[in-house]
């Protein structure tokens, strides 16, 4: 792929993903699309493409008002787990690339789910552990019982459900871009 068609179509993948945080639907279905774009981003484009989008999305959430005020300190942490998602995401597909274990469709792809699956969890662990002990530590006071809530399991499901959705849109989208 060309520069400018990477770069072309990280700035529609980018877009596309600002749109749906602009739009001001609820946490529950703004999470799964965010995480839906993260990893459709590593599979259309690479792993730097994803990087690149998990910085600007929490950004972009503070802009809009979407993280609750008692969230803000939270941000870095939240691009890290975004960061952790795609990453690990992404090596653990390429590490695990045996013909047992790839498949032309990204859905049925071992390595995929397992990234996935690893992705997701470290991103739910190291948001909880960062707003139960880091960010306490550093603040020197607690973050309400309302923001540990947010950064616990929702955040795996969320993690979850989005790369399941962007494993079954992928097969189709890399058919209609790379036909």
């Amino acid at each position: 792929m060309s520069r400018t068609n990477y770069i072309t179509r990280l700035v529609i993948l980018i877009s596309l993903t600002l749109t749906v945080e602009m739009v001001g639907l609820p946490q529950p279905v703004t999470g799964p699309l965010v995480n839906m774009m993260l990893i459709l981003t590593a599979l259309l484009l690479n792993m730097m493409g994803g990087v690149i989008l998990g910085c600007i999305t929490p950004l972009a959430a503070v802009i809009r008002g979407q993280l609750p005020p008692f969230l803000l300190p939270m941000v870095p942490f939240i691009i890290f787990g975004n960061v952790l998602l795609v990453v690990l995401f992404g090596t653990i597909k390429n590490l695990l690339k045996h013909p047992k274990l790839t498949h032309s469709n990204p859905f049925y792809s071992i390595a995929n789910w397992t990234g996935l699956l690893v992705g997701a969890f470290v991103k739910f662990i190291w948001l909880y552990y960062s707003a139960t002990i880091i960010l306490p530590v550093v603040l020197h006071k607690h973050l309400p019982e309302e923001a540990i809530a947010l950064m616990a399991s929702p955040q795996l499901v969320t993690a979850l459900i989005g790369g399941s959705v962007a494993l079954f849109l992928a097969n189709l989208l890399q058919k209609i871009l790379n036909p």
